[in-house]
């Protein structure tokens, strides 16, 4: 430990918090699952209830 006034050592080994790594880790992997569902899925459930446009037969 440093005190307030004391030189920093900027070559001590930094310790992760992997609790907290893994949990963003997790919640980023679901966040862009779930973005590419809706984006792969999504033009299919926006036009669910919509009829498409039919072509004009000209005689």
């Amino acid at each position: 430990m440093s005190s307030k006034g004391g030189p920093i050592d900027y070559d001590a080994d930094f310790v992760y918090d992997y609790h907290t790594l893994r949990v963003g880790g997790l919640v980023f992997a679901g966040v862009v699952v779930f973005l590419s569902v809706l984006l792969l899925a999504g033009n299919k459930i926006f036009n669910c209830g919509k009829s498409k446009p039919r072509p004009v037969q000209e005689e």
